[in-house]
């Protein structure tokens, strides 16, 4: 090898054995020593150089560290954050590393945050989110936190969003909704979801995080059922399918029906159609359109198959006349013959005056808004009738018009329509109908009024306003019946404004002019019937004890044909008797034994009948008229005389008396006493019915009567004391040995704070109603107690217990201190409220009513305080709630002389300005000072005169990478000394090579 190479060779190979070519080399210690000597200035070299290429990161890292970048511009410093300064000098300052912080990622208004891991979670509601299908590229959906909790508390809600992607992947975004926004959220996904992928959505609020919300993202059913739809075939009739092409809702609903039918295996899907119908001439073509349960749409799709037909033919009628103002069932029937299937009936309680024009076959039974809504009624398939239950207690009003409209499949609707009219009642049973007596037009009246009443409510056309009364039912000379509104008539009125009604020479009421055609006229042959005449009438007087047998009536105008009666009974011996009365048609006057001429009745006496005899009388008349001229004979009336017994009633005293037993209305005279009084007491009087009768007095037996002894006992009173209250009551006066029932008190309290407790009577308490004999004079007096009310402690939203008190009302109570805990930690207890009033504890208050004290509450707040360290000036405190952060500010202290502001300390740890820390007590925060930099000089290592600073001790930084410590200088003394090492390192080499060539 030659020795230009073995030089080369040594030069290449110096780092790991530095020695092998020159052992190689012959040439003694000189030529060793040279060449270890050359090595050693080629790796002082290679060192000044390493050196002088990591001056900047040394220079850059240290004055980031002595707070002095901005002193020290280079273009071989890397960006800075400035945000957070702590994260770049992490590595030289260990010990005051920032958090790391979770990769954020800002765009569409959404924050994107790591998962909660190992976090303690609580349960929370579940958000609502709306469907997505395959296609979507958004979630959406609605907070379930109510708007007023998340103000109050003032915290926000966090959704979480996780999409797990069938391809592979997860896709997570967080939308945070600020607690005064609105509820909705939405999330921007990066692509759009696809069948297969699955969402799932959490919310979080106050510390707590839902269950997820679990979404399988499938396709829409249009696309599901884009080649499984089909169109129907088939018939569809349309009512309106000339030029205008209209489709009704009810055609619609049978195009639905079509397509379901159609389409059996996805109808669950189907949720309404649209048919259009185009064209002109036959024939027409539909479309129909699909919407599914999910809202997607199919589009318009002709369905060829589907026939349209024009509805040409019309329903049947139907029959629904007879309806009343009583009635609460309108029944009707179809026309034809059955069977009477797939037909619709609606009923219209109420068409108005506009409908009635429209609502028939020609108007195509059109209704307006001022006519009831239609009710379908199910149809008897067999017998076409149907009925319809009203659902007013109070039926229809007369007049009103009613409707009924069928239609038949495929065929236009039909209506009727009928009016409702008064009732005739049954017919009522007269003597003679050609003159019906005043007693028969009022039961024909009551006939007519009760037929048409309905739940106690007239459906007459009765007066209204002013006019108040019932309506007038009239009779003609020949029985016809005219019913006429008080409104219709003429009327006047007198000095105290009540109505005066005009009424026409024949005694009629009079119309107003035009209300002829309003009155209501019912004929005589549907109100009454013809019957044999009525029965004589038998009545006893028990007061005058007389029996008296009254022809029926046969005045003009009544029963006129009365020929005669009969009356038979048995005398107080036993024997029968008769009498008979017979009447003159022409005169009126009676004749017969016993009979009064001018009234026809028979008088008897009671006290000559059997005892509980009966008496039985029948009348006959002269024939009826109008062909019917045999005599009719009454039916028999009959009246047993009822009886009455007399007896005695010792009333407690001891012995016997015997009664008697009389017809009612018999004579009967009071025996003297015969009982023994009871002990210690005296006869005083008979009493009968509670009034007193003496002994002797003739009475007359009307009723069972006990004749009572009356003895006399010693009186009592019982009397009541307000004992302080207010009022009075009134007592009784009583006989010794009654009983008394102790009445409620009525008294007022002596004043606000008490109330009625009970009775005192003889210092025992006794309960109003509560039953007492009375031996003497009695005084019931009132006991009062004091009215209790509760004092009753609030958390307010704290925790714990605390027990209330009942005290007596207007007493006093001393408030207790708090003993809840508070809602959170950050709170702490402030004072009471009563009645919206702060108490403090141990305030005395007056209790007059159910007291709840509340507790509240304060948040709990420290003070940032701040220390200049030598430095001049003032900074002021802060105060800060406890469990929130705290921004440091810039500093405004003046440095101290020669220093310049480095940072601020908090319990011995270095933090930087805008730095959040947390608050968790009172805080002193330290201004940290540093000398300030030493200006270069212009000659290495001398500084100007004048310019040089006194010389301050600098502390060695540990230098991680190099494992020992560094001297700070500045940028401009460090490069000085590395071209210094730089130039002797060259220095070296140079003398080196001239030594070499000089040895050769």
């Amino acid at each position: 090898m030659s020795n230009r190479k073995l030089r080369e060779g040594s030069m290449l190979n110096f780092d790991n054995k530095p020695g092998i070519f020159l052992a190689e080399k012959s040439g003694g210690a000189m030529r060793k020593s040279a060449s270890f000597l050359k090595r050693a200035v080629l790796i002082t070299l290679f060192s000044a150089l390493g050196f002088m290429l990591s001056a900047p990161s040394l220079v850059q890292a240290e004055d980031l560290q002595e707070g002095t970048l901005a002193e020290q511009p280079s273009t071989n410093v890397q960006p800075v954050n400035t945000a957070d300064p702590a994260e770049l000098i992490a590595s030289a300052v260990p010990e005051n590393k920032a958090p790391a912080k979770a990769n954020t990622q800002e765009g569409d208004g959404l924050e994107i945050g790591p998962e909660i891991i190992g976090q303690a979670v609580r349960a929370a509601r579940k958000p609502s989110v709306n469907n997505v299908t395959a296609g979507n590229k958004t979630v959406s959906g609605t907070i379930t936190i109510g708007s007023g909790q998340r103000r109050a508390k003032k915290l926000d809600v966090i959704i979480h969003v996780t999409v797990n992607r069938q391809a592979g992947g997860t896709e997570e975004k967080t939308v945070n909704i600020p607690y005064n926004a609105k509820t909705n959220w939405e999330v921007t996904l990066a692509s759009e979801l696809v069948a297969g992928d699955k969402v799932t959505v959490t919310q979080e609020f106050d510390g707590q995080i839902s269950e997820g919300v679990v979404l399988e993202v499938k396709k829409a059913l249009n696309e599901q059922h884009k080649d499984a739809l089909k169109m129907p075939k088939g018939e569809i009739w349309i009512e309106q399918a000339g030029a205008a092409n209209i489709v009704n809702a009810e055609e619609q609903a049978e195009a639905l029906r079509l397509v379901k039918e159609a389409n059996p295996d996805i109808a669950k899907d189907i949720k309404s159609v649209e048919l259009k119908i185009s064209g002109t001439s036959d024939p027409k073509t539909a479309k129909i359109n699909v919407t599914y349960t999910d809202d997607t749409t199919s589009g318009e799709i002709e369905a060829p198959g589907l026939e349209i037909k024009q509805v040409t033919e019309t329903s049947r009628g139907a029959d629904i006349s007879g309806i009343t103002v009583v009635d609460n069932v309108i029944k009707g029937k179809l026309d034809g013959t059955g069977p009477f299937k797939d037909i619709k009936v609606q009923i219209y309680t109420k068409l108005s005056d506009a409908a009635i024009k429209t609502f028939n076959n020609d108007g195509g039974c059109k209704t307006d808004k001022n006519s009831s809504d239609p009710v379908e009624v199910s149809v008897d398939s067999t017998t076409g009738e149907f009925t319809y239950t009203i659902p007013s207690a109070d039926g229809l009003p007369r007049d009103q018009v009613v409707g009924v409209s069928v239609k038949e499949k495929n065929k236009f609707v039909s209506c009727e329509a009928a009016t409702v009219k008064l009732v005739i009642p049954q017919k009522t049973e007269v003597r003679d109908p050609k003159k019906l007596t005043d007693d028969e037009k009022d039961k024909i009246r009551e006939a007519i009024r009760k037929a048409n009443t309905l739940n106690g409510t007239s459906k007459l056309p009765d007066g209204t306003g002013f006019l108040k009364d019932s309506a007038f039912i009239e009779f003609d000379k020949d029985g016809n019946v005219t019913i006429i509104s008080p409104n219709d008539v003429e009327v006047t009125w007198d000095s105290n404004y009540n109505p005066v009604y005009q009424k026409n020479d024949d005694g009629t009421y009079k119309l107003q002019s035009g209300k002829e055609n309003k009155v209501i006229k019912f004929p005589a042959k549907d109100l009454v019937k013809n019957l044999k005449p009525d029965s004589p009438q038998i009545a006893v007087n028990t007061d005058d004890g007389k029996v008296t047998i009254t022809p029926p009536p046969y005045d003009e105008g009544k029963d006129t044909d009365l020929l005669s009666y009969t009356v038979t009974y048995k005398d107080a011996a036993g024997n029968d008797k008769t009498a008979t009365a017979t009447r003159d048609l022409k005169t009126n006057k009676w004749s017969g034994p016993g009979v009064d001429e001018n009234t026809g009745v028979i008088t008897l006496s009671v006290e000559k009948i059997e005892l509980a005899g009966t008496i039985t009388a029948t009348a006959k008349d002269n024939g009826g008229l109008e062909g019917d001229t045999d005599k009719l004979d009454s039916d028999p009336k009959t009246k047993e005389l009822e009886t009455a017994t007399v007896s005695y009633d010792a009333n407690k005293g001891t012995g016997d008396m015997k009664g008697k037993k009389l017809n009612k209305g018999s004579k009967y005279q009071i025996l003297a006493n015969n009982f023994d009084a009871p002990k210690n007491q005296e006869f005083d009087h008979w009493e009968i019915d509670d009034e007193n009768v003496a002994a002797g007095k003739e009475i007359v037996v009307t009723k069972d009567t006990v004749v009572k002894a009356i003895w006399k006992k010693i009186p009592v009173k019982v009397t009541y004391d307000a004992n302080g209250g207010k009022g009075t009551m009134e007592g009784k006066t009583l006989s010794k040995g009654d009983t008394y029932e102790v009445l409620a008190s009525t008294f007022t309290a002596p004043d606000d704070t008490q109330e009625f407790d009970t009775w005192e009577i003889g210092g025992k308490k006794v309960a109003p109603g509560t039953e007492i004999t009375v031996n003497k004079d009695t005084v019931v007096k009132a006991v009062w107690k004091k009215i209790q009310v509760k004092v009753t402690y609030d958390a307010n939203g704290g925790s714990g217990t605390m027990t209330g008190k009942t005290v007596d009302k207007g007493s006093n109570y001393t408030v207790l201190p708090n003993a809840f805990t508070a809602p959170d930690d950050t709170q702490e207890f402030k004072t009471w409220e009563i009645d919206g009033k702060e108490v403090a504890p141990d305030t005395e208050i007056t209790v007059t009513k159910d007291t709840t004290v509340k507790a509240i509450w304060k948040d709990i707040e420290y003070q940032v305080t701040f220390d200049g360290n030598g430095g001049t000036g003032k900074m002021n405190k802060e105060t800060v709630k406890k469990g929130d952060s705290f921004k440091l500010p810039p500093n405004d202290f003046t440095p101290p002389t020669g220093k310049e502001f480095k940072g601020w300390e908090i319990d011995g740890k270095t933090y930087q300005v805008g730095e959040e820390i947390p608050v968790d007590g009172d805080v002193t925060v330290k201004a940290l000072w540093k000398n300030k930099p030493v200006p270069p000089s212009t000659t290495p290592g001398k500084d100007k005169p004048g310019n040089q600073a006194k010389p301050q001790p600098k502390p060695q930084k540990q230098n991680p990478a190099a494992g020992g410590n560094l001297s700070k200088t500045g940028a401009n003394g460090m490069y000085s000394l590395y071209a210094s090492l730089l130039l002797l390192a060259t220095g070296g080499l140079f003398l080196i090579s001239r030594k070499r060539r000089n040895q050769r």
